[in-house]
């Protein structure tokens, strides 16, 4: 077992995905089961109920006419949309209960919405990917940092600090002083959640796209968004962080950095709406 998964092991009990999802989870790898099976399941839980209308209903998704019934958005959006973003809706519940003492909890949620955007934005402008699943993949990307200031947060607040001005650079300090990295500790918790091998495998690979193999498409989109929510946190740092987008990650894409100006207009202006949504405190980033 690696450290990064003795880290996940060990936190099992603190960051288990709530019991509507395993129930949605279910349903969608049922072969028999339908749309109808589906809605009836997440019925059962009126907060996600209220949250999923919302998020049908928003800019977010830009679908252009109310749906205002959970057997109208499952036959309208299908399984797997569904599944993507009640399980994006129960990650935030799941870590909204946990609280590192070392940790901005709010500040790490905000981040995490910007990033969603950018990353979905990005996706939307390739046409190459499904914008849903990209910004459910975006918003799970730095769970790894959740783990880390859970289980060895000194260490995880020294790698922070040292890379105060080059963040880019963390994973790496991460790895020196704790023998793992929050990329592959976010890939053992999406492998212990039991999601689609391929959550594990993007998440991994987020800050080195070109070893992603068949998923350097999503890794460079999540890979891209980290560095811009980074950048936006430093506000007039950008031009240091762009430089550090890998020219694969463009080049997978089939964009480049002329686009960045455009996609960050549209994250800016769904942003609050967005954070609003998953009940994350408004505010600055920073």
């Amino acid at each position: 077992m690696t450290i990064a998964e003795q880290l996940v092991a060990s936190s099992v009990n603190l960051v288990t995905l709530p019991v509507i999802f395993e129930r949605v989870k279910r349903v969608i790898d049922d072969p028999d089961s339908s749309v109808a099976d589906l809605a009836q399941v997440i019925a059962t839980d009126p907060a996600i109920t209220a949250r999923l209308l919302k998020l049908v209903n928003s800019a977010y998704l830009g679908l252009g006419a109310q749906v205002d019934s959970l057997l109208h958005t499952a036959t309208l959006l299908g399984m797997n949309p569904i599944h993507d973003l009640v399980l994006a809706s129960s990650v935030v519940d799941t870590f909204d209960r946990v609280r590192p003492e070392l940790m901005d909890v709010s500040k790490f949620w905000r981040a995490g919405v910007f990033r969603s955007l950018a990353a979905a934005a990005l996706a939307r402008k390739s046409g190459a990917a499904d914008p849903g699943r990209v910004f459910t993949l975006a918003l799970m990307s730095d769970l790894g940092h959740m783990v880390l200031f859970l289980k060895v947060p000194e260490l995880a607040a020294q790698a922070k600090e040292q890379t105060r001005d080059q963040p880019w650079k963390r994973a790496w300090v991460e790895r020196e002083l704790i023998g793992c990295d929050f990329a592959q500790v976010g890939g053992a918790l999406m492998d212990a959640w039991k999601l689609p091998a391929s959550f594990g495998a993007v998440i991994r690979q987020q800050n080195t796209p070109h070893k992603a193999g068949a998923h350097a498409l999503e890794a460079s989109l999540l890979h891209i968004a980290a560095l811009l929510a980074e950048g936006r946190i430093f506000q007039d740092g950008n031009l240091a962080f762009d430089a550090q987008i890998e020219p694969f990650a463009w080049k997978t894409l089939g964009l480049n950095a002329e686009c960045l100006g455009e996609i960050l207009q549209e994250v800016e202006t769904d942003l609050a709406s967005t954070s609003q949504l998953f009940g994350v405190p408004l505010g600055a980033t920073a």
